[in-house]
């Protein structure tokens, strides 16, 4: 059903019709008519026709898929048969292509792959280990030069790792030095970056200020009025990727879009589909929060000023 006539007095309640032919709404809702039922393309069939509480429901044509996880734009053509060599794990279905793989027993290419990962992340681990090692070994030799004590004579492998290493030359100072040295650079992007490295925090970013219905006005009244601001401000190229950061699904954009597409009105009704979904948990600063989200924080500050201006809402006192 849809609103035919809203309340007019404030413990009344507004007069519902159903909905008419090739019409549908599935949740409750506040709409002045009905949703138009989704036709079927081409390029899929219909498993189920629209009803008064529920649209039609589509699919893919034998030999094509969409898959669920992806907006459905077009059917696209299933695999016609496995590789040579590969068996069928899955068959073609409207939603999922055909599976192949390997039969049963026959030893998977991708071992080979998993030994050349193993390599690529141990390689690194056993160098570090050896350098450690020779590190040590270097720096207790060094030690033994200076003090005397425990000094042997040389041995071939003493002069090789002297060669490799090279790791005390200077002494103790030397290494103090690299370390130093090492720490400087480190700090280099952070103060050409213009950050303070000192331990005192730096200011935070100020949050922005939440909205609240200006008081003595029905507030479900001010929301809806508000969606004429956010069609103004909210550049049209960013409508779609709007309607999936408030959560609708691709074919409830598609419907609030079909109706004078590329208009205001059509982004006017897929903001009050998002209303007619939360319910009594929609509010303007989700609006506004989804906007800052999406990286358009001065849309979002846009949106706010012109609705305090048009005294629709004001800033929440702290």
């Amino acid at each position: 059903t849809h609103v035919e006539e809203h309340c007019k007095e404030q413990h009344g309640s507004s007069k519902c019709s159903p909905c008419n032919k090739n019409e549908y709404i599935e949740y409750p809702n506040d709409f002045a008519k009905c949703l138009g039922c989704q036709i079927c393309r081409e390029d899929q069939v219909e498993l189920s026709p629209c009803q008064k509480a529920r649209n039609t429901q589509c699919a893919c044509r034998n030999g094509t898929f969409c898959s669920p996880d992806h907006p459905c734009e077009m059917c696209q053509k299933c695999r016609p048969r496995c590789a040579k060599g590969e068996v069928e794990l899955a068959p073609c279905t409207p939603y999922r292509d055909r599976r192949c793989g390997l039969p049963a027993g026959t030893p998977s290419s991708s071992s080979g792959d998993t030994m050349l990962i193993v390599g690529v992340v141990v390689s690194p681990i056993i160098l570090i280990l050896v350098s450690c090692v020779l590190w040590k070994y270097c720096c207790q030799q060094s030690a033994g030069d200076r003090t005397g004590v425990g000094s042997k004579p040389r041995t071939a492998v003493d002069s090789l790792v002297r060669q490799l290493t090279r790791c005390c030359r200077g002494g103790p100072g030397t290494q103090d030095n690299i370390l130093n040295e090492q720490l400087s650079q480190d700090q280099l992007p952070l103060r050409a970056s213009g950050v303070e490295t000192s331990s005192s925090p730096g200011p935070e970013a100020k949050p922005r200020n939440n909205l609240v219905p200006v008081p003595g006005k029905d507030p479900v009244n001010l929301l809806q009025r508000s969606f004429d601001i956010f069609a103004e401000v909210v550049p049209s190229a960013e409508w779609r990727r709007y309607g999936r950061a408030l959560d609708l699904l691709e074919n409830d954009i598609d419907i609030a879009m079909k109706n004078d597409k590329g208009s205001r009105e059509s982004f006017f009704q897929m903001l009050k589909m998002w209303h007619n979904k939360k319910g009594m948990n929609a509010s303007v600063n989700t609006l506004l929060d989804t906007l800052q989200e999406m990286n358009l924080a001065g849309v979002a500050q846009d949106v706010s000023t012109r609705l305090v201006k048009q005294e629709l809402f004001q800033y929440e006192e702290r």
